[in-house]
Parts: C-alpha cells; sequence; structure tokens
C-alpha cells in the first residue's frame, strides 16, 4: 500500500482537517473572552503557539496509534482484520462536518450581526443622534461606518519647531513643515493627515499615542528647523504611536537653498516610505522629486498665501490672492502657485465678492498655467474640476476630481470637493458620504471639510445628524464664521427655528463682515416673519459695502415680491438678470419670483435660458434629479403657455420622481414642494396632503412668496389650504415675537 493511501486508511489526513478547523474556533473563542471578561491581550499569542505546537504530535498520534474497542493501541499491534479505522474515520468526518457549521455559522453571525450606528466620531459626541421623528435616523441604506482600524501606513506630520528663536523665521519654518507634507502626501500606499489638522497640534503638550489617537493614525513625525545665515539644520524623527518609540531619525545639515530644501524634503519621503514599508510607484518617485521653484521668494509667498487661505475670512482671502500671486510674478513656472491664484480667487467669491462670474477668467488662466507646466498636478485638477461645475459640466468636473485624487490620494480638498459635486444628486447618497468622510479622514480637524460633512447630512433630510455635525464644527472652531452661517440655513429653510438662526447669524456677520451672503440670510429670516423694515435695513448694510453685489438686487426682488408690487419685481430682476447670465441657480430664482408676479411668459423664457434642455425629453433624467421643484414649475409654464403634450409629459416623470425616488433617499423629500407638481396636473387632494405635510414637518419658509404662484389658484378657498395657512401664520408670529424679545433684551 502507498503512503498515501496509508495516511487516508490511518485517518491522519481527516485528524488534521479536524484539528486545524478545531484551532480556529478555539482563536475565536479566545478573541472574545479577551474583549468581554479582559483577559490579558497575549492570551491570543499564547494560544496561536500552543496550538501550532501540537499539530505535529497529532498527526503524529494519529498515525502510530489506533482506536479500538478495548481502547488505544499501538497501531502495529492492531489486527488489521479486527480494524475499526472505517467506523473512526466515520466519525472524524462528522465531527469535521460539525465543527465547520459552527465555523460557518459565527462567521455569519460576525458579519450581519446588528453594530450600533456610527456614521463618523465627532469631536463632542462620536455617535450619530436619532431623527426628529424619534425614529432611528437613517434608514436610507446609509452605510454606518465600521469602528476605524488604524492603518499601521498613517502619518501625522506635526508642525516642526523654530529653533532659531527669531520670530522672521517663523514662517520659513512653517513653510518647510508644510512643503514637507505635501511631499510625503503623495505616496499613496499612505495615508497622510492635512495640514490643517496637524497645526493644531502647534506647541501642544499632548503626548504622541494622544495625538495619534485623536487623528487616527500610527505613527507621527516631529522636528525642529534652526536656520543660520545661510544653513539650515533640519532634524526629525518618526515614532511609533503606539510604543512612543523612535523608528527614524536624521539631521540634515545643507547651504540654504530651494534645491537643498526639496532635496531634503525627497529624503525624508523616502526614509518614511522604507520605515513604514510602503512602496513607491515610478510615478510617486517621480513625483516626490519634482521641485516646485528654485525661488525661496517664490516659495515664502506661496506658503504665506496657504496659511491665509486655510481661514475661508473674506479679508484673508484677498490677501491669500496678493501672496500667490507674488509667488507666480517672482517664479512664473511655479505650478501650485498657479493652483493658489485660482483657489484662493475661487473661495473669494464663494465668501466674499466680487462673484464667481468676475472672477472666473482669473481661474481659468491660472489652471491652465499649472497644468502647462506640470500636467501630473493633482490640486489642478482639482481647481479645473471646480471650474467645470461653474459651468455645470459635471461629467467633466467628476472626471478632473478622479484624476486629481489618482495622482494626490491625500489631498482632502479633492474628496471635499468632489462630494459637493455629487450633492446636486440626491441619489448618489453613498457616494457623497463616502467621499466626505474619506476627507474628514484625511483632515480631521478642518473646520470646512466637516463642515462639508454636516452639509451632506443636510440635503439628505437628516437634520439631526446635521444639526450635532455642525454644532460639532463650531466646538472645534469658535471662530469659524461659515459653521454658525450653515447651521443658521438649517434653521431658517428647513426646519424653521428663526430664534435659533438671529444670533448664529449675528455671530457670522461679526466674525466676517465681508461676506454679504450671511446679510442676504438675514434678510431672508426678517422677510419671513414679516420685519420688512429690518430686512430693509439690512439691505442697505449691504449696499453701503458694495452697492452692486447681486446680492443686493435679490433683496430688492424679494422683498418686492412680498409686498406684490409686479413693477418693482421686474424692475429688480432685469438689473440682476445680466449679472448672473452664468448662474443658472440664481437665474432659476429669478424665474420663480418673475412667476409669483403672474408673469408667465417672462418666468419660462428665463428657466429655458438656464437649460434648453427642459424642451429635450432625453435629457429631463438628470434635469429633475438635479431641481425637481424647477422641474414641476416649467411643466406648469409649459401646459399654460400652450406646450401642452411636452409639458404633461415632463409633468409625468417629474411626478413619478417625486413620489419613487427622492422620498428612498431624502428623509425630508416634501421639503422638495411635491405639491407644485400635483396643482399642475390638477390632484388638489394630494396637493393639500403634501402642504400639511410639510406644516407637520415645520418646513414653513418660503410660504409668503411661493403661494404666490398662480398654480396655488386652485386651492386657495379650500377649508384645509385656509387652515394650513392660518397654522404657518400663527407659527410664524411665534418667532417673530421671540425675536422682538431677543433684539428688545440685547438693546441697538
Amino acid at each position: 500500500m502507498s503512503f498515501f493511501a496509508e495516511l487516508k486508511r490511518r485517518n491522519v489526513v481527516k485528524v488534521g482537517i479536524a484539528y486545524i478547523v478545531a484551532s480556529w474556533l478555539i482563536l475565536q473563542l479566545a478573541e472574545v473572552l479577551t474583549e468581554l471578561i479582559g483577559l490579558d491581550t497575549d492570551m491570543g499569542k499564547i494560544v496561536i503557539v500552543l496550538l501550532a505546537v501540537g499539530f505535529i504530535p497529532a498527526l503524529i498520534f494519529a498515525w502510530a496509534f489506533e482506536m479500538t474497542p478495548e481502547g488505544v493501541k499501538r497501531e502495529r499491534d492492531v489486527d488489521r482484520s479486527q480494524s475499526i479505522t472505517p467506523q473512526t474515520g466515520k466519525k472524524l468526518t462528522n465531527t469535521i462536518l460539525v465543527l465547520m457549521a459552527v465555523a460557518i455559522a459565527y462567521l455569519l453571525f460576525d458579519k450581519f450581526s446588528v453594530k450600533g450606528p456610527d456614521p463618523i466620531p465627532t469631536p463632542a459626541t462620536g455617535v450619530a443622534e436619532n431623527s426628529p421623528s424619534g425614529e432611528p435616523d437613517p434608514a436610507l441604506d446609509i452605510k454606518a461606518e465600521a469602528e476605524p482600524v488604524i492603518n499601521r501606513q498613517s502619518i501625522a506630520v506635526l508642525p516642526f519647531d523654530n529653533r532659531s528663536n527669531r520670530e522672521e523665521d517663523q514662517f520659513f519654518t512653517d513653510g518647510i513643515h508644510d512643503d514637507l507634507l505635501t511631499t510625503i502626501a503623495k505616496i499613496g500606499s499612505m495615508k497622510v493627515i492635512s495640514r490643517t489638522s496637524v497645526m493644531e497640534y502647534k506647541g501642544t503638550t499632548k503626548k504622541i499615542p494622544v495625538i495619534a489617537n485623536e487623528l487616527g493614525v500610527a505613527n507621527v513625525l516631529e522636528g525642529g528647523i534652526q536656520r543660520s545665515g545661510n544653513q539650515v539644520r533640519i532634524n526629525v524623527q518618526l515614532i511609533d504611536a503606539q510604543t512612543d518609540e523612535h523608528l527614524w531619525a536624521e539631521i540634515y545639515d545643507r547651504e540654504l537653498t530651494a534645491e537643498n530644501l526639496f532635496v531634503i524634503q525627497s529624503e525624508i519621503s523616502r526614509a518614511i516610505a522604507d520605515a513604514l514599508q510602503a512602496t513607491l510607484s515610478p510615478e510617486e518617485e517621480q513625483r516626490i522629486n519634482t521641485r516646485p521653484t528654485e525661488n525661496l521668494q517664490a516659495y515664502d509667498a506661496y506658503m504665506r498665501g496657504r496659511q491665509l487661505m486655510a481661514t475661508r475670512e473674506t479679508t484673508r482671502l484677498k490677501l491669500a490672492t496678493e501672496e500667490f500671486r507674488k509667488a507666480t510674478e517672482i517664479d512664473p513656472l511655479f505650478a501650485l502657485a498657479w493652483v493658489g491664484v485660482a483657489d484662493s480667487n475661487w473661495l473669494l467669491s464663494l465668501y466674499g465678492s466680487p462673484s464667481e462670474e468676475e472672477l472666473l477668467p482669473i481661474r481659468e488662466e491660472a489652471v491652465k498655467n499649472a497644468l502647462a507646466i506640470d500636467k501630473n498636478l493633482g490640486e489642478a485638477y482639482a481647481s479645473l474640476a471646480a471650474i467645470h461645475r461653474f459651468h455645470e459640466k459635471n461629467d467633466e468636473a467628476e472626471t478632473a476630481y478622479k484624476k486629481a485624487i489618482e495622482l494626490s490620494p491625500n489631498y482632502a480638498p479633492a474628496y471635499h470637493w468632489y462630494s459637493n459635486l455629487l450633492g446636486a444628486y440626491p441619489l448618489r447618497i453613498q457616494e457623497q458620504l463616502d467621499l466626505a468622510r474619506k476627507a474628514v479622514e484625511l483632515d480631521p480637524r478642518s473646520s470646512i471639510i466637516r463642515n462639508n460633512l454636516a452639509g451632506r447630512y443636510h440635503n439628505q433630510g437628516l437634520y439631526s445628524l446635521a444639526e450635532a455635525e455642525y454644532q460639532n464644527v463650531i466646538e472645534l472652531d469658535p471662530d469659524f464664521a461659515v459653521g454658525y452661517s450653515s447651521l443658521a440655513d438649517l434653521y431658517i429653510f428647513d426646519t424653521s427655528q428663526l430664534e435659533k438662526a438671529l444670533p448664529l447669524l449675528h455671530k457670522a456677520i461679526e466674525l466676517d463682515a465681508g461676506d454679504l451672503e450671511n446679510y442676504l440670510k438675514l434678510a431672508a429670516l426678517y422677510q419671513e416673519i414679516g420685519d420688512l423694515e429690518s430686512a430693509r435695513k439690512t439691505r442697505d448694510k449691504m449696499a453701503s459695502r458694495e452697492a452692486d453685489d447681486p446680492r443686493v438686487g435679490f433683496v430688492d426682488v424679494l422683498l418686492n415680491a412680498t409686498i406684490k408690487n409686479p413693477d418693482g419685481t421686474r424692475e429688480a430682476i432685469n438689473w440682476l438678470l445680466p449679472k448672473m447670465v452664468n448662474d443658472s441657480g440664481w437665474l432659476r430664482t429669478l424665474g420663480f419670483f418673475a412667476l409669483t408676479q403672474g408673469d408667465i411668459q417672462r418666468s419660462l423664457e428665463i428657466y429655458l435660458s438656464t437649460n434648453p434642455g427642459w424642451l429635450e425629453p432625453d435629457q429631463w433624467q438628470v434635469l429633475i434629479e438635479r431641481t425637481s421643484t424647477s422641474s414641476c414649475i416649467v411643466s406648469w409654464l409649459l401646459i399654460s403657455s400652450g406646450d401642452a403634450d411636452l409639458g404633461l409629459a415632463l409633468l409625468q416623470q417629474t411626478t413619478t420622481y417625486l413620489e419613487e425616488s427622492l422620498p428612498a433617499a431624502i428623509e425630508h423629500s416634501d421639503s422638495y414642494y411635491p405639491e407644485i407638481c400635483y396643482l399642475a396636473s390638477g390632484d388638489t387632494g394630494k396637493a393639500l396632503q403634501s402642504i400639511e405635510t410639510q406644516l407637520s414637518h415645520n418646513h414653513l419658509f418660503g410660504w409668503s412668496t411661493r403661494h404666490q404662484m398662480p398654480m396655488y389658484d386652485l386651492i386657495r378657498h379650500e377649508p384645509r389650504y385656509q387652515a394650513a395657512l392660518a397654522e404657518h401664520k400663527q407659527r410664524i408670529a411665534a418667532q417673530r415675537e421671540a425675536i422682538a424679545e431677543m433684539e428688545a433684551e440685547a438693546g441697538p
């Protein structure tokens, strides 16, 4: 008999299989006991060693001994005719099957067992809240974050110490730190925490393990820089955060030149990659070795611009644009500085003035220059994507964001902005959240990035999650104006808690008086409670700062529409139209206000100017998903202007989306005003139900103007409609009274 046949006859193979399966189950039991009763964490290692040591003896035993009716005997002492190994083999087979069934059951339980909600840990709470209805919040197929696993190839580069003790060298020290961080971030296999988050630990007394835990990394790099004349000394240490042991350290003494600085950064990056066993691709090697500039002055200006831009404060954004422009003037081939020009001007248009349209040529030229210099610059593709988005070329924008992430996998703003882009697609919920969470993972202490995550919850109707995250942002950075403004948005436009919004807007204006967007929101708040005098005063304050700003004109439109002044509304719209010719969002709003005054033809013209695709059925799905409320309005306008067939077809497709697709993705889908579609189709019952649902969810904003639209004539005399309006009026009056008391207490 062959050796292998003998192994089979003596059940050695089956003993081995049974041993392996049983060992695996024992290891799982050891792991569970370690967590439940607090056994020593080394217990698992001990069990593994014992089981491994026992495997070979078990096989030898199976070979040398045999089970018999009289007990265990040496195999050579058993008569083959009396052997019961076949029966023993069957028992072993049954044992193996039982063990494997237990193992499979455990795996299924471990995979599908319910775990507590953990969308993303937050500085204040770390847990998700329940929805306003009291039901568990997002049952919207949104995957909860699993317990985070620390990537062993993750690193935080802490701010470097300025060891020259000269204040003028602090910018230099910060610049070296920032650029080194940027260089390391080009290694795709590593997780690198962004600058915004690590700068919070400048001058900290916290221990390395504490910092690493707060940032979610396994390793920390710290160091110091001493500048003396034309010499520089850079001292760095790579530390294992779990053990607090040094993995690698080096001192670099070099002549102070731009070339030497970037060579040192490349050497440090490769040393860190080697220490953490991170593989560098040829492309990454090339990117690490690329020198962004040879000029120290340009480099200094660029670093000042980066630091100023991070604040998102209007005055500092203006200074940032100047510093970036200075860097490009000193070194026209400094690609990253051109990206800075593009991004700072973009952010300035969002948080201040002039308008995005006015600054667009500057941005386009800057990005073109950056990519001409370096076609593999991920940051430039992220800026290009933002330009595509302005032109509503969302497909091109998405392609550019993906390219940016491919080239710069640790560039948090690319994930942040990409997530914002997908906010235009309500059905792509999970992608939005995944990108926003990735941005937070890379930059966990960034106010603007965490604010974006809150915004994703907000857009999906997850108001309790959004509110908690907005509050966390404010706690994280009490001087961050955008945090206050964003939370005010939630209270004004979605939950109608105007008395809560008012102090937030005042705080935002106090922190960033140059951002007229907050004045606009304040004027809208006063208009909503019927305090038109305060709204006009707010408008005048805006005009005193920037009389030609479109937001001033928008308040004029709002106030004239409120008092039902068609001529004044038309005049204000005419003043605004040339200024908003490339901004479809603003234009749709103007089309809406034209309709509130009964100007059907003008309204239709404005809506169609935003996208001629309203007349092309093959483009409807995308338009409906992006702007379902506008789709309802355009449907009614087409029907009313004589194109009934086209209007009815658009109406049917939009209504189906509002009834079937949107509620599955957005918890408060009623806030998209589906009653407009129902009124367009003549279904007054569903229209009234929609209005009553909005009332029950406290979606009260905009009734005073929206309900002026002609399609509401169909239900104006309905008792249910009159009752809803009366209830709305009562609630708004209560909030006006509360706000009046607050302002009286605050004084002039």
